[in-house]
């Protein structure tokens, strides 16, 4: 379902214009409708900030994706109005499965450290001869794992993104993102300022009018996956109401907008 992607252009486009937020947002595809929803929350006190989102499948995707559910937290301290991550979080969580990693920074080193703790249930058969009855029992096996990063960068994939309003706007368009969770060597992730015949043309894509227009373009770690394309329509108060991803495999197009929004400024 994309999930990861979706999360990108949700963090980039509130980060770019709040300060403080909660927000709530529904993912529709073509083929199964409602497929789930994200929840965004940022604050801040002048000298730190912590910003996390939680995405959950529903319906068909959740029965498909064994009602996965991926969060993301970024804290850290605000330097000369920049973002500077502390530690970045990632869970992913099914039905029988978790995973949790956790990066450290250490900025003045230029060090990344990552702690990885993974979870499942295994199911385990015993017969009993009396009976000739088998019966199931699930066990818990957990295993953790610290290692150093190969690559530092400055940035998670949040803190990017909350860094972004200062790199891609009408006078600077394009801005590469390089962070922890969304870079390799490999992978490209970038966002670009629209306006223009471009921006003109895009309008066929949306319900609601379109103030500033972005596209955030993601090359997939996996190769055979296809290059996912994110169009991101503001409305007249500069807040993300809608985006919009082109055809997907089988599923159809994806849209989303925002159910649920409150901003509070300090």
């Amino acid at each position: 379902m994309k999930i990861r992607y979706i999360i990108v252009w949700i963090l980039m486009v509130n980060s770019l214009f709040a300060q403080e937020f909660s927000t709530r947002y529904d993912v529709n595809v073509t083929l199964f409708e409602n497929v789930g929803y994200a929840d965004v929350t940022f604050k801040e006190d002048g000298k730190n900030y912590e910003i996390k989102l939680t995405a959950n499948t529903i319906g068909a995707a959740a029965t498909l994706l064994s009602n996965r559910v991926e969060t993301f937290i970024s804290k850290g301290k605000i330097i000369n109005k920049r973002y500077v991550p502390d530690v970045f979080t990632k869970i992913k969580e099914t039905t029988r499965k978790s995973r949790t990693q956790t990066y450290y920074f250490d900025h003045n080193k230029r060090e990344i450290k990552l702690i990885e703790e993974k979870t499942k249930l295994v199911s385990r058969s015993s017969f009993d001869p009396s009976t000739f009855n088998i019966t199931y029992k699930d066990f818990k096996e957990s295993s953790r794992e610290e290692k150093m990063e190969d690559e530092y960068v400055e940035n998670d994939s949040l803190s990017a993104y909350l860094n972004a309003a200062a790199n891609c706007n009408a006078k600077e368009k394009y801005y590469e993102l390089f962070a922890v969770g969304a870079h390799n060597d490999e992978n490209i992730v970038s966002l670009l300022y629209i306006d223009g015949s471009e921006k003109e043309t895009a309008k066929i894509n949306f319900l609601a009018p379109i103030n500033h227009l972005y596209n955030l373009h993601v090359e997939p770690f996996n190769k055979s996956e296809s290059i996912v394309d994110v169009q991101v329509s503001l409305d007249e108060d500069g807040l993300l109401k809608e985006a919009f991803m082109g055809e997907v495999f089988w599923v159809g197009k994806i849209r989303a907008k925002r159910v649920y929004h409150k901003i509070t400024h300090k």
